[in-house]
């Protein structure tokens, strides 16, 4: 447990936490959010997506049947930022394929997008996206020849890319942004998938760190 900031309690309110005023419980959590791709049959890749900046309960912009976006998607409840006392001391940011895409289709997406994360105005992380391994994934054998399964760098977690004492802070309530920008430069935006079905796969973007948390 962690002191907290001065509580409303410390100003004369009352105070409600049945444990000790103004602590929080500090510890190890994710926040993530969904890139779900059109298929080159139904639409095309856009030139910049933002993820983290649609919360759960509302309409996700990506799908063309009016869906509302649950846990499976993100796990975030405001736009870019966290609701008091939650905070975030970003450790890792790990990028993860699910779903059909085909080799092709992974190679087309990192060669042509890069990321840019920023905290207020300041770009703090870029890069493409192979540069953000996920540290997940699976990994096994098959009997099966048209089996494959494709991973942004090798599934244990020990292979992410991790901040340590460089880690950043994100303070509650402060915005934080996330851009994936797709060409440019003389690359083009990439076409994905086939002809057939609505979405080939989808991105799975995480932040890892600390974070807090009321204790009641």
């Amino acid at each position: 447990m962690t002191p907290a900031p001065p509580s409303a309690a410390a100003a004369g309110g009352r105070n409600t936490n049945s444990i000790m005023e103004g602590w929080v419980d500090r510890g190890p959590w994710q926040y993530w959010d969904t890139i779900t791709f059109p298929n080159a049959g139904t639409g095309a890749v856009l030139q910049q997506y933002s993820p983290f900046s649609v919360p759960i309960g509302q309409q996700n912009p990506l799908t063309t049947a009016v869906t509302t976006k649950t846990k499976l998607q993100t796990n975030l409840t405001r736009s870019n930022q966290f609701p008091p006392p939650r905070c975030l001391l970003l450790m890792a940011i790990g990028f993860y394929f699910t779903g059909n895409f085909l080799k092709a289709d992974i190679d087309k997406i990192m060669n042509s997008c890069y990321m840019e994360f920023k905290i207020d105005d300041k770009i703090f992380h870029e890069g493409f996206l192979w540069m953000f391994p996920a540290g997940a994934g699976l990994a096994g054998v098959s009997t099966q020849t048209t089996e494959s399964v494709y991973t942004n760098g090798m599934p244990a977690p020990g292979h992410m890319r991790r901040y340590g004492e460089w880690a950043k802070y994100i303070a509650p309530q402060q915005q934080f942004t996330m851009n994936l920008n797709f060409g440019g430069g003389g690359v083009a935006i990439p076409s994905i998938g086939s002809s057939t079905g609505d979405y080939p796969g989808s991105l799975i973007v995480f932040l890892d760190g600390l974070t807090d948390r009321s204790v009641q």
